[in-house]
């Protein structure tokens, strides 16, 4: 499937480029489809690649086109349908054999510079990886047009855009205090993350401080509770959880927390949309209700008082 890169109103003008920019726009394209791919499978961006999906992120320049007021790269991108689909974790997150890696990249600057797109497909370091597109500009009428021929919707965007996508920031949900139960089906201690299955077949990615994974490795394969801080995507749903402590599983809290906290609570949906400037409803006289920041201790104690 063919893609274009057009660099509008290019800085060196006479239908040439830098071969700095060359590599900037190969790096950074590739860090975005990558990215972006790793939410679609995993809910968060920031952890190591399995080495078995380098090769559906692939992206071949097939010829340049330029004249003296743009330069035009046609890349060349396979589709996902050879991705083990058992990886996938989102029964809502889009087919993967319909999208190619240069389709995810159109579809994440989409997102970011779109209203009415889904800020589900978008996270904290993707964004970060979006921003670094201020430094490809080196003039306010420079402008990149993705495109696939108007087979799907393209996006263009300057600096200004770019810019502007440092607002998402305001719109990602304030962290929450959780508790998440499940088991350590994955660790990978060189990215301090700890992969918990829940259990509605759900995994969730929890973030652990090095001194932490020494009391956690007894625990692979085995059923926990997790106390932590979530933090969330621009749409709302779960990103990833900060772990703060965690404790062996207890047959009743298992029942109580083996879900996994994939939305904003009522709470934090009210105030996002009051930031927004919409009236808040009724329904925030439900504030304060249970449950309430219990901590995992005072949880495991109450259920000791009730034995």
């Amino acid at each position: 499937m063919n893609y274009d890169i057009k660099i509008i109103n290019n800085y060196e003008s006479k239908g040439r480029i830098e071969l700095d920019r060359v590599k900037f726009l190969a790096t950074h394209i590739k860090n975005i489809a990558q990215k972006s791919l790793l939410i679609l499978l995993y809910g968060y961006s920031k952890i190591s690649l399995p080495s078995s999906l380098k090769k559906h992120l692939q992206i071949y320049l097939n010829q340049t086109q330029s004249n003296d007021g743009y330069v035009v790269f046609t890349m060349d991108a396979d589709y996902f349908k050879n991705i083990p689909l058992q990886l996938r974790l989102f029964e809502d997150a889009p087919p993967l054999d319909k999208l190619t890696p240069m389709a995810l990249v159109i579809q994440t600057f989409r997102a970011a510079l779109f209203d009415t797109e889904d800020k589900n497909l978008l996270d904290e370091p993707l964004i970060d990886e979006l921003l670094k597109f201020k430094h490809f500009f080196h003039d306010e009428r420079e402008k990149i047009l993705l495109s696939n021929r108007n087979t799907i919707s393209e996006v263009e965007f300057s600096k200004h855009d770019i810019q502007k996508i440092e607002q998402l920031y305001k719109s990602i949900p304030a962290p929450q205090k959780t508790t998440v139960a499940g088991e350590v089906d994955e660790m990978k201690f060189s990215k301090e993350q700890v992969i918990l299955k829940t259990d509605d077949n759900q995994r969730v990615i929890i973030v652990v401080k090095k001194d932490q994974f020494e009391y956690l490795k007894e625990f692979f394969g085995k059923e926990i509770l997790i106390e932590g801080m979530a933090h969330f995507k621009p749409g709302g749903q779960l990103s990833y959880i900060q772990m703060e402590k965690f404790d062996t599983a207890d047959s009743h809290l298992m029942k109580m927390f083996s879900k996994k906290p994939h939305k904003m609570t009522l709470q934090q949906q009210i105030a996002l949309q009051l930031r927004e400037g919409k009236k808040p409803g009724p329904i925030d006289e439900i504030f304060g209700k249970w449950p309430g920041d219990e901590s995992l201790d005072d949880l495991l104690n109450m259920l000791k008082n009730l034995e």
